[in-house]
């Protein structure tokens, strides 16, 4: 499976998951339609949606990956929308320009957080807002773990601490708002997680070896077999929201 197609995957979520946390995010901008800007957008799931759903004046998406942008632009246009290549180091657009910037699941990628915090405070408007959707090494309760507790160990070592990140974004002159958790179903059931899974639809199962995910694949079959098909319970996903105000 492509690429792009696997981050698709391990990323979607219901459509009112979806709507619910976009409201989250929006809710944290302190002027009514800000020009947004999204950190890290893949194929552009939450650009589309807070051009949808927040109605910015504008949102650009900015994302490394040529390949990532290109199915942006064919499955999660909007005319709202642009997406452009760049980095989160070096944000190719104009300085105090955007009054929301979203970061989701990237921030353990970042391979210089503290580059990246200034240019956020570059790029953002005064009063702009940072909401990082992320998950503390403190607190990596995912149910991935369960199956996969290698996974854990080697996400240990990635993820930032609360404390560390939001050191480096202070420093860059960033004030804390505040640090939340929310959650929300991103399958029906366990038979459909069991079915995202088996596409390792994340980079850190890259990690383990084949004889390591099929053992775990293995064990969330078995509990995915046992759930009733009548009364699927959906598996939620808890994540950290940490909301940055830049003065």
């Amino acid at each position: 499976m492509s690429g792009w197609r696997v981050y698709q995957g391990g990323n979607e979520m219901p459509e009112e998951s979806l709507r619910d946390w976009t409201h989250l995010i929006g809710s944290y901008a302190d002027r009514s339609a800000p020009a947004v800007v999204e950190i890290g957008a893949g194929t552009g799931m939450f650009c589309s949606a807070m051009a949808r759903w927040l109605n910015p004046s504008t949102v650009i998406g900015i994302d490394a990956s040529v390949p990532m942008l290109t199915q942006a632009r064919r499955f999660n246009s909007h005319p709202a929308v642009r997406y452009v290549a760049g980095t989160a180091e070096a944000v190719p657009t104009r300085s105090n320009m955007f009054g929301l910037a979203l970061l989701s699941r990237v921030i353990h990628h970042l391979p210089d957080r503290v580059q990246a915090a200034h240019e956020l405070a570059r790029v953002l408007q005064p009063g702009g807002v940072a909401v990082i959707r992320t998950t503390f090494r403190e607190r990596l309760d995912a149910l991935v773990y369960d199956s996969w507790p290698g996974l854990r160990e080697l996400d240990e070592q990635r993820f930032p601490s609360e404390s560390e990140m939001l050191e480096d974004f202070t420093a860059a002159g960033f004030t804390v708002r505040t640090v939340t958790s929310f959650a929300r179903p991103v399958t029906a059931g366990l038979r459909s997680y069991y079915a995202r899974m088996a596409s390792q639809p994340q980079s850190k199962f890259t990690q383990l070896t084949a004889a390591e995910f099929q053992y775990g694949l293995r064990q969330l079959k078995a509990e995915a077999e046992d759930e009733p098909a009548t009364c699927p319970v959906p598996v939620t996903e808890r994540y950290d929201v940490a909301v940055l105000s830049h003065s």
